[in-house]
């Protein structure tokens, strides 16, 4: 039976893989978003699984900041936190003055795979474990 951790990552590379097509597609703004949804997704599953507890928030930092408490969060994923401001900017049309640009969007997708990679690597250790 599939656990709702795993439901989570599940939709985690979905929204990866959704960010990815985004962003072939010139679609900056929704390649922004997807991978902002794709990192959060990815940190609840592993939140859900290492503490049972999904908060309710859509910050990436503040999702880190509570793994932290569980694991040890490697810099790289730090330095994603930026994720978070998409989650706003690329959802309404007056969040921002300006358009997105390729490069933002291929860095959001980026830190998306790097947070989802991660969150996949400590899930499949925990699953030879236990």
């Amino acid at each position: 039976m599939e656990r709702i951790y795993e439901k989570w990552m599940e939709k985690a590379k979905r929204f990866l893989q959704v960010a990815k097509r985004d962003l072939d597609d010139g679609y900056y703004d929704f390649a922004a978003l997807n991978s902002q949804q794709a990192a959060e997704f990815a940190l609840k599953a592993l939140l859900i699984k290492k503490t049972g507890f999904k908060p309710y928030t859509h910050s990436i930092s503040e999702l880190l900041d509570a793994l932290s408490e569980v694991l040890d969060v490697p810099d790289t994923l730090r330095e994603c936190e930026g994720l978070e401001e998409h989650y706003v900017q690329a959802r309404y049309p007056d969040a921002r003055l300006r358009d997105y640009r390729r490069e933002e969007a291929e860095k959001a997708v980026d830190c998306a795979e790097v947070i989802v990679s991660y969150a996949e690597g400590i899930l499949e250790e925990d699953g030879r474990e236990g």
